[in-house]
Order: structure tokens, then sequence, then C-alpha cells
């Protein structure tokens, strides 16, 4: 079985103008659809606000072969190239696994 990562991400505080911010989700959303068709990504998403609006960060729960790859590919995010956010990166065992989910971390 390949290693599982939770991915959070936040905002940092000096983000550029929301236009900027604007044109490199765009980039950002592009290539994690990439990752999530090459098997490497299972869920992703922004955080909830209290207000029920979208932003600060994100969540996402990544299979790669080593956390050397994880970190590659969070690096690779245009959110990050853009200073736009950091995150932390969590290893973790898959203990419990809906069946339908198998087949994906044991490839």
């Amino acid at each position: 079985m390949m290693n599982a990562y939770a991915v959070v991400s936040h905002f940092i505080e000096d983000i550029p103008e929301q236009k900027e911010v604007m044109k490199i989700l765009k980039e950002h959303l592009k290539y994690f659809a990439k990752c999530t068709e090459e098997g490497k990504v299972l869920i992703a998403g922004p955080h909830t606000l209290e207000n029920g609006s979208f932003g600060g960060g994100g969540v996402m729960v990544l299979k790669t072969n080593s956390k050397k790859e994880a970190e590659e590919l969070m690096a690779n995010d245009p959110f990050v190239t853009g200073n736009i956010v950091d995150y932390t990166i969590y290893e973790f065992k898959v203990v419990n696994l809906r069946p339908e989910l198998e087949e994906w971390f044991k490839s």
C-alpha cells in the first residue's frame, strides 16, 4: 500500500490582491485536477468559513510513494509558487477504509 498524507494549507499573511489570487486559482485548480487524474489526490477542497464562503486555505488527502514526492507535489502547487499559501503535510497510516477505496490505496 502506498503512503497516505493529509495536507492542510493556509493563506499566508501578505497575499496578493484578490484579482491576482483569482488568476492563480485557475492554475491551482487545473494542477490538482491533473494530480487527481494521476491518482495522487483522493479528495481536496477549500476551508469553509463561518459565513459559508470559501477561502483561507484547503485540505486534501494524497497518496504518493514517499513524503518527498508529497512535498514535491505540494511545492509545485501554483498557490505555493505564487506565495498564496503555506502548508503542513501529515503522514498517516490508513487503518479504516471504505471497501470501494481499497483498490485506490493499494494501487
